[in-house]
């Protein structure tokens, strides 16, 4: 059976102040992600290291896999993270979380994000077709770049809307008005990020197993 799993870490978290409090946050996440998206996930998100963590899901379920890293990244706006998506089958017992497993899956998600160390990238696949792999890089890394672009005040209004809140409720909660609201969602460039994930996971969503 295919897989696709994800390997996480935080970018320079060594160099941290509180990097003590920043990997108490990052073991609080994983049970919040582990709760969120229970129904795509083939073994639960865990933290094996300090500052990483690895998940495996179903392909069927490949799309989801940037969803979790786009929920981790915008959680934890204080570091930056880096994240190696790979592809393939495990060969060992699947486990109840993503620890204890091996297979050219888990392989493929250290080459991707060791590639994604060495040449810079915020996302780097692995394991996928030739052609969709160059796709899913590009697309994965501007997606990511735009992120990183988000201001305080955008990303305040970004976290909640990624949250199920409607506008109307995040401008509640923030005390602005929902036209304050639209103009941050407009300045981000939140709908062309919306439309630009929806391809993505399109594309993650194409029997992404070579075999």
């Amino acid at each position: 059976m295919p897989y696709v799993a994800a390997k996480f870490d935080m970018v320079g978290s060594r160099k941290l102040r509180s990097r003590r409090e920043v990997q108490k946050r990052f073991l609080h996440l994983a049970d919040e992600i582990n709760l969120k998206f229970a129904e795509h996930l083939a073994a639960e998100f865990v933290v094996t290291h300090g500052d990483e963590a690895q998940v495996l899901l179903p392909a069927s379920k490949a799309k989801m896999v940037f969803r979790i890293f786009e929920y981790l990244s915008l959680s934890m706006v204080e570091v930056d993270m880096r994240c190696g998506v790979g592809t393939g089958t495990i060969s060992t017992d699947l486990q109840e979380k993503s620890i204890g497993m091996d297979g050219e899956v888990w392989q493929h998600a250290k080459d991707a994000i060791e590639y994604a160390k060495r040449k810079r990238q915020i996302i780097s696949f692995f394991g996928f077709a030739p052609e969709l792999q160059l796709h899913l890089n590009a697309l994965g890394n501007l997606l990511c770049y735009l992120q990183g672009r988000w201001t305080k005040e955008q990303l305040e209004a970004i976290c909640l809307l990624s949250k199920g809140h409607t506008q109307k409720e995040i401008a509640e909660k923030l005390e602005i008005s929902q036209v304050a609201v639209s103009k941050r969602l407009t300045g981000a460039g939140w709908h062309h990020y919306v439309r630009g994930r929806e391809s993505l996971e399109l594309l993650l969503g194409s029997d992404p197993v070579t075999g």
